[in-house]
């Protein structure tokens, strides 16, 4: 009798053993389904533009002019073109505007801006937007964090709030200067004079 028992122990033992592997192999699997799942969208302006004719070669010519174009607001460094894309990366400063701040956020924010043409339409985005700090101590990261990286002790909600407005506002005059830059003919840009 006591080798009956000892075998339907062992058996038990067996079915549990072999159970919590399979389930230890079915977790993994889980955690990476909820990991997409939960995966928040990005903040992105994107818009397709249609033009009167225009061969996506003028189009890219236009869209690496307006690159090169320097503007007062905001920086434009990072060009790159491939193909039918024009890429590069915008940046403007950023400063709490009191004159003792409770947070002193100063730095910048950047954002990543492609172009792409078609024959007689263009697609801009914008994406990637996010805030650094000169101290590195009160850096928000990007525009789609609930809580800033720093952490809502280093930056409480009302600034944050208030940094990712300016970090829009931004990124709507870069879309503004875009439209204005694609409008322009790539032969209408004048050689610099020296």
């Amino acid at each position: 009798m006591s080798t009956q028992i000892k075998n339907i122990f062992f058996s038990l033992a067996m079915v549990f053993f072999v159970g919590s592997i399979s389930a230890q192999e079915k977790e993994p699997a889980k955690k990476h389904e909820d990991e997409f799942a939960k995966k928040k969208p990005e903040t992105k302006l994107s818009e397709v533009i249609t033009t009167d004719s225009l061969p996506a070669s003028e189009l890219v010519k236009r869209g690496v002019n307006w690159i090169k174009v320097e503007s007062n607001k905001y920086k434009k460094s990072s060009g790159t073109t491939a193909g039918t894309k024009v890429e590069c990366t915008a940046s403007f400063p950023v400063k709490p505007k009191e004159l003792n701040p409770e947070v002193d956020y100063s730095g910048k924010i950047t954002m990543k801006v492609v172009i792409e043409c078609k024959d007689s339409k263009y697609k801009y985005t914008i994406s990637d937007i996010k805030h650094t700090s000169k101290s590195g101590l009160t850096t928000a990261g990007s525009i789609d964090n609930v809580v800033p990286e720093c952490g809502s002790n280093a930056m409480h909600d009302v600034v944050w709030k208030k940094l990712k407005g300016e970090a829009l506002r931004g990124a709507a005059q870069v879309v503004t200067d875009l439209k204005e830059g694609m409008q322009k003919a790539s032969t209408d840009n004048k050689a610099d004079e020296w």
